[in-house]
């Protein structure tokens, strides 16, 4: 009788062992439910409501904190953020997925150097936009439209004085600024809305 060398035994002993481990592996990636969510279902919606009012309560602002009294329908908040640390550039953000699936921004940032800072995050190298088209009036106020080199974001920005009891102290002006991949209507919506 011919022996099995060990080599060959302990090959065929570890196959055998991977088919057994493989088989219930296999079993559980078939049958068990999977997340079948396009990646772009994935964004969350976010409940702005108790941010805002706390922004709304901080006395140390020098800007009242904007949100919009309404959104048109199919879109939803997925972003709110806000920076509001002593001695640091002041910031409200609130962001939104449009019904046709394009991000749109609300910022207020105070000083004058933030709005650039903002601008190069919110609509990369854009530029004011000049003559006939390059204001908008929404929401009773006029915006400065501005515009990327490749079309693709917008902006919408304006300025206020500070308020509050931080007003003396604010270097610069409040810029509230629009911005996103939406179309220029959807920004001029959001704008439209916003509210104190």
């Amino acid at each position: 009788m011919a022996r099995v060398s060990p080599l060959k035994k302990s090959l065929r002993d570890m196959l055998l062992s991977m088919a057994v481990i493989s088989l219930p592996l296999v079993a559980i990636v078939e049958w068990f439910p999977h997340d079948s969510k396009k990646p772009e279902d994935a964004v969350q919606t976010v409940d702005y409501t108790i941010p805002l009012a706390q922004a709304r309560r901080d006395a140390d602002l020098p800007f009242q904190a904007l949100a919009p009294t309404s959104l048109p329908p199919g879109w939803r908040a997925t972003s709110v953020h806000a920076d509001f640390d002593p001695g640091a550039q002041l910031r409200w953000e609130l962001g939104f997925l449009t019904s046709d699936d394009q991000y749109v921004a609300l910022d207020q940032i105070a000083g004058g150097k933030g709005l650039d800072e903002l601008l190069t995050l919110q609509a990369p190298d854009a530029a004011p936009v000049s003559g006939a088209g390059g204001t908008v009036t929404a929401g009773g106020y006029q915006w400065q439209v501005y515009v990327t080199p490749d079309g693709s974001r917008h902006a919408l920005v304006r300025t206020t004085a500070p308020v509050g009891s931080a007003a003396p102290t604010t270097l610069g002006k409040v810029s509230v600024v629009v911005s996103g991949s939406g179309a220029m209507s959807e920004l001029e919506t959001l704008a439209g809305s916003l509210q104190q």
